[in-house]
């Protein structure tokens, strides 16, 4: 199970517990709802029509909208595989539901399914086909790049038949875990969706308005005054706006927001800050530029600030405090498109006013979403943005940066504490696949706990203040060393690839600070101690030695040498 399938069934275990249902039927609810779009809570048991003469279809749902409506036909599957035989019985589910006569479907004995396919035919008859949206999904917990060529020619063989233009749309879909929690991220962006009407000054005499049209993508430029800008952030305040920022807001403690908050607020160079500053990105699902002399504005639908958080939240500080010069005007592009990927490269390429790093630059990569709710599901906090709960009252305790996290994963679990202590650069360049990689959360998790309780324990320990200074140096900087021989002492293996229930096992035992551990690190100390002072090559330059891979090798050797006694 990877870490997307894992996030998938820990909310197919939450639903139902709350539900009190079947974990089959919580799965069932929980496509439903990402597919539609619609609340677990609102959902129509009547829709149901999974109960015998196997047709493969759990769901059938007919939404009507007053001009058209949307049939819904979903099998859901709570494995990891996509089972060519149960899209085969699906293909012929859909012959009843399409073409069958009536005297046919009196033969069903599967009420409810001859039921929604007269409900159905109802609705064909008054709208007409072409006012009909068909969408099917086929939905497991299992990853569609698995899918066998079998099922592919199956879907290619559905969509032969019915994708005809005799439908205003048909669609068939294969749905896995990774399609899962795209419409999931999707449904919470749009829980947090941000309307609005922007001011811009607008001139029919001067080109103040600049529209740029290019295939299906339209762009805008425009001013718009700092005001209105400031009441969009200051209307948000839980930051809704920068959900597709690679940042949240630095402060006041580096230099450039401190000019942006100087110039803003002088009555005698705010006239500048147009010119001195690169201005925002938006990117919206819908922009709209009305050009009313009168009340010259910019409807935005679903927007979000890309690039510009510093100047926006400076701007919004400024208007809060009462500081905001009247006749400050910020530079604004918008970009109309609800391409992800396009996204992205926008984010990308204009984040350049402060100094970005790789961290920033992944922050918004999908594993690294995926890695921050992994850990909500053993109450924890992942940092994936720098500063990102810097606003926030939270355990602490609670929380974890994705550096630490990687660190720490590539001291234990991938058993390279070298690179883990002295090449986290790596992390966000050449590692970074091979870290995250979407495996199970649990290892994580239990690489960063031990980490971090292997730094505390030095810390507290008397080695930071032996004379000895090849120990005093292990102390201070090898904690990523003894937290890898700690894992080993304490597990017996560096085997990660075991049942889940055992890793939770492990994160409870490190959450509860058993006595043993201290133990380990003790032992896990004199261990690294031992190798670095037995080898010629490590011994006179202890530093040196804690970024060598060759002492990650000595650690196995040892380890692994022992084990054999």
């Amino acid at each position: 199970m990877n870490l997307r399938q894992q996030i998938i069934q820990d909310r197919i275990e939450a639903l139902s517990q709350a539900l009190q249902i079947e974990q089959d039927n919580a799965f069932m609810r929980l496509c439903f709802s990402l597919v539609t779009g619609n609340s677990v809570h609102t959902f129509d048991p009547s829709d149901i029509v999974d109960g015998g003469q196997d047709k493969q279809m759990d769901i059938v749902a007919v939404e009507e909208d007053g001009e058209g409506a949307d049939v819904f036909v979903i099998q859901t599957k709570n494995t990891a595989s996509f089972s060519s035989n149960a899209l085969i019985q699906l293909h012929n589910g859909l012959r009843w539901l399409f073409q069958r006569s009536r005297k046919e479907l009196d033969t069903l004995s599967n009420k409810a399914l001859r039921d929604k396919i007269i409900e159905y035919r109802g609705v064909l008859g008054n709208l007409g086909p072409s006012n009909i949206r068909i969408c099917i999904k086929f939905i497991t917990n299992g990853q569609t790049k698995d899918i066998s060529d079998e099922f592919k020619q199956e879907l290619a063989a559905i969509r032969a038949d019915y994708d005809n233009d005799t439908f205003e749309t048909f669609s068939i879909e294969a749905l896995g875990c990774d399609e899962l929690i795209e419409l999931s991220k999707i449904q919470e962006r749009q829980t947090r969706r941000v309307d609005a009407d922007l001011k811009v000054r607008y001139d029919a005499n001067n080109p103040s308005l600049i529209k740029y049209y290019s295939q299906d993508l339209k762009g805008l430029v425009c001013s718009v005054p700092a005001t209105e800008i400031a009441r969009l952030v200051n209307d948000n305040p839980n930051d809704a706006v920068f959900d597709l920022n690679i940042r949240r807001f630095l402060g006041m403690r580096g230099s450039v927001n401190k000019d942006i908050l100087k110039t803003c607020t002088s009555l005698e160079l705010s006239y500048e800050f147009w010119f001195l500053n690169n201005g925002i990105t938006l990117v919206c699902d819908h922009f709209d530029p009305v050009t009313d002399p009168d009340n010259p504005h910019v409807k935005l639908r679903n927007l979000q600030i890309v690039n510009g958080c510093q100047t926006a939240k400076t701007l919004a500080l400024a208007h809060a405090s009462g500081q905001l010069a009247p006749d400050v005007r910020v530079l604004t592009r918008i970009y109309e498109t609800k391409e992800r990927d396009l996204v992205s490269r926008i984010v990308l390429t204009t984040n350049n006013q402060n100094q970005i790093s790789s961290r920033d630059l992944r922050a918004n990569d999908p594993v690294q979403v995926d890695m921050e709710e992994g850990f909500k599901i053993y109450g924890y906090l992942y940092e994936r943005k720098p500063r990102q709960f810097d606003d926030s009252q939270i355990d602490i305790s609670k929380l974890f940066t994705n550096e630490a996290v990687a660190q720490s994963y590539l001291s234990v679990v991938l058993k390279t504490p070298s690179d883990g202590r002295a090449r986290k650069y790596k992390v966000w360049g050449e590692l970074h696949s091979k870290i995250f990689s979407g495996e199970p959360v649990e290892p994580y998790i239990i690489a960063s706990l031990l980490s971090r309780w292997a730094s505390e324990w030095l810390r507290g320990s008397t080695y930071v203040e032996n004379p000895d200074d090849l120990e005093r140096i292990i102390a201070k900087r090898g904690g990523f060393h003894v937290a890898r021989i700690a894992a080993y002492l304490w597990r017996g293996n560096d085997e990660w690839r075991i049942p889940r229930d055992t890793l939770q096992k492990g994160i409870e035992s490190l959450e509860k600070k058993l006595p043993e551990f201290s133990g380990h690190f003790d032992k896990a100390f004199r261990i690294l101690s031992d190798i670095i002072k037995g080898s010629d090559l490590h011994v006179g330059d202890p530093d040196r030695a804690l970024k060598s891979a060759s002492l990650d090798r000595d650690i196995d050797n040892y380890l692994y040498q022992k084990q054999k006694k």
